[in-house]
């Protein structure tokens, strides 16, 4: 009688066969480069399957289109998405009313109408600075950038030039995963009248512009931009500040819970 580890398995039919199982078997989302290096590499061990070690970024990639177009015909509740240059299984939003049950999960917080207007001015021209969200909104935003800096949508990305040194901001790539992008581009997709700034033009804003120094300057100067650097404190302790309650009169952060009997979406 024959060992089960000499039982001859048959190979995949198709290359989307392989990713699939790669996808769904993964305990981290993958990428493109991940998976024909997995190929290449059980290839090394095994020459069947050379076949598949011979994979380019594009073959992936339509193997990935055909798997999502596939579980969409049949309708399992499941989606292949790709979230910042990574392809990953997830269940459908439409399900999400079951799966809370059967988790025992509350609906999460939805994040209030305050909270996506200062989170849509810093995708769609980040890296800025509060000062200029502020003058967009027209009202303070310490507490909520504060929160966002919490939840993981937002970063520091930088120090601008201009007077002060203002910090900048940027998203996260937990803000690509919370709202289901691929990449930035895709901001611009979403609604045609708004439009992504371009990184180059709003560095540009905030690059102190090259001045010639006079005859001893130079030193002078570098040793102050030193001492000043040496003082600067930590961007992180000094955004998020102390853990204290927000003011009375604070913007919310997430919308109130529903009313009983009211149907959410």
């Amino acid at each position: 009688m024959s060992k089960p580890e000499e039982i001859a398995l048959p190979l995949p039919s198709s290359l989307q066969q392989v990713v699939g199982a790669l996808v769904y078997g993964a305990d981290h989302p993958l990428t493109v480069d991940e998976i024909r290096k997995i190929l290449v590499d059980v290839a090394k061990e095994d020459g069947s399957t050379a076949v598949f070690a011979e994979a380019s970024p594009r073959d992936v990639r339509d193997a990935m289109t055909g798997i999502t177009k596939e579980l969409e015909r049949i309708g399992l509740g499941i989606e292949l998405v790709e979230v910042g240059g990574q392809f990953r299984v997830q269940t459908q939003a439409c399900c999400g009313r079951w799966l809370r049950h059967m988790l025992h999960q509350e609906r999460p917080n939805r994040l209030s109408r305050p909270a996506l207007e200062t989170l849509a001015i810093i995708a769609y021209r980040q890296p800025i600075a509060k000062s200029e969200i502020e003058g967009i909104r027209g009202v303070t935003v310490d507490h909520i950038l504060k929160a966002l800096m919490e939840l993981h949508l937002v970063r520091i990305v930088g120090r601008s030039d201009l007077p002060g040194r203002p910090f900048l901001y940027g998203t996260t790539t937990s803000f690509l995963d919370h709202f289901g992008l691929k990449n930035l581009n895709e901001l611009n997709e979403m609604d045609p009248t708004l439009q992504r700034s371009k990184t180059s033009d709003r560095n540009a804003i905030h690059r102190k512009p090259a001045q010639k120094a006079g005859p001893g300057e130079n030193g002078k100067t570098d040793a102050a931009a030193s001492k000043k650097g040496a003082a600067e404190p930590d961007p992180i302790r000094e955004v998020l500040g102390p853990d204290t309650p927000p003011p009375p009169d604070a913007e919310p952060i997430h919308e109130p819970p529903s009313m009983e009997g009211e149907s959410a979406p």
